[in-house]
């Protein structure tokens, strides 16, 4: 029982590498899936997420709470498919989104420039010169994108457990390499990794709510969750936001939290900013 991350370049054979892997360890295999349901999630079509999602970097600087938002769905929908505990995700940033969980196994998949213009012709009809723009473009928002959410470059290989390169490896040699480590007791899902998962994907729901909420969507607030009793803190509020309209604010957001499912008990924590003298 694991939870198996693929990332990839454009298109480097990783969806073929992880349906084979998902074929021999007994495991459901999902990618653009999750995409469908963070769509579904903040009422928006998957073609417009996925647009959104790959648009360039200079247009997400300036789309700072969208970004928030789709990212914030992403992740709650990849939280749920992660609670079986039986996984191998091969989409957006898996490695990235659940960051917060050591126990899962993450893999890069990696493949020659060329190696990867072949495929990009061969799958979109296109000529060389289309296909190789069409990878480094990819190449290139991917990174950025990376950057620009999680301040992290892609390639860096400490980012991933294991780097698999299909130059020497076809995609069975990969598939059993990930089997392998997926098998091996340190990315076993225990009874401690569980509730891990279950108070991940308890505050993944939760961020997604105050997301989709209009008293609280944009706030930086900080989630944690632990057996079922959710606490949000939200920092310097404008200095204005006390008394009768505080206790509002405080009335909406617990309004959110207790609404979500599987929350318990909610706690909120509210910094209101202390105005200059």
């Amino acid at each position: 029982m694991a939870i198996v991350t693929l990332s990839r370049g454009f298109p480097a054979g990783c969806h073929a590498v992880a349906q084979a892997a998902a074929a021999s360890l007994r495991y459901p295999s999902v990618g653009r899936e999750i995409l469908v349901e963070a769509a579904a999630k903040l009422g928006v079509s998957a073609d417009l997420l996925g647009s959104r999602i790959d648009q360039a970097p200079n247009l997400w600087s300036r789309l700072t709470a969208q970004r928030h938002g789709y990212v914030t769905a992403i992740q709650a929908a990849l939280a749920e498919h992660a609670l079986a505990g039986d996984l191998v995700y091969d989409s957006y940033a898996g490695h990235l989104l659940l960051q917060d969980l050591p126990f899962v196994l993450r893999v890069r998949i990696v493949a020659p420039l060329e190696m990867r213009i072949r495929e990009a012709m061969e799958a979109e009809k296109l000529t060389r010169d289309q296909a190789e723009a069409s990878v480094r473009r990819y190449d290139e928002v991917r990174g950025r994108w990376t950057k620009t959410i999680y301040g992290v470059d892609w390639s860096d290989a400490s980012l991933y457990d294991a780097v698999l390169n299909l130059e020497q490896l076809s995609v069975d040699e990969a598939a059993d390499c990930i089997v392998r480590m997926a098998r091996h007791p340190r990315f076993a899902i225990g009874e401690e990794s569980r509730r891990r998962l279950q108070d991940f994907a308890l505050v993944t729901r939760t961020r997604l709510a105050l997301e989709r909420s209009p008293a609280t969507r944009g706030l930086a607030m900080d989630v944690t969750a632990r057996c079922g009793v959710v606490v949000a803190r939200v920092g310097a509020l404008d200095a204005s936001m006390t008394g009768p309209l505080l206790e509002v604010f405080r009335g909406e957001v617990m309004s959110v939290l207790t609404a979500v499912e599987g929350v318990q008990r909610a706690e909120l924590h509210v910094e209101p900013r202390v105005p200059f003298p």
